[in-house]
């Protein structure tokens, strides 16, 4: 799946590109299937810059931002959130698995102990 980066108001510099690239490559050990994955920059006034990540996968739509007076600095501070994300989004599921289990084990032990009582 290739990334699609967008630039306003600047020249996308090429170690950037690369950086981004090699930034999306974190994801590969989390073995998560991506429809899209696009990056927004932009240069606004005070030279600011803002960047934004959107993407779509099999966890869902996720969307992060950031902000800051260096290039660089914007997208990582936006790819740190969009990694949290994602890790939540990608623990979540387990978290409820645990959650059913522990209930289930405390039921077992509940009957266990009823049947013991009853002998």
């Amino acid at each position: 799946m290739s990334i699609k980066i967008t630039a306003r108001g600047f020249e996308l510099p090429d170690y950037l590109e690369q950086h981004i690239k090699e930034a999306f490559f974190k994801f590969d050990k989390f073995k998560i299937a991506f429809q899209s994955k696009d990056v927004f920059m932009k240069l606004e006034e005070g030279r600011k810059f803002t960047v934004e990540i959107a993407t779509k996968s099999n966890l869902g739509k996720i969307d992060a931002t950031g902000e800051a007076n260096e290039l660089i600095d914007a997208f990582n501070e936006a790819f740190d959130r969009l990694e949290r994300q994602i890790i939540k989004h990608k623990e979540k599921p387990q978290a409820h698995l645990s959650e059913k289990a522990q209930k289930e084990k405390d039921n077992l032990i509940k009957e266990e102990d009823e049947t013991l009582a009853k002998l």
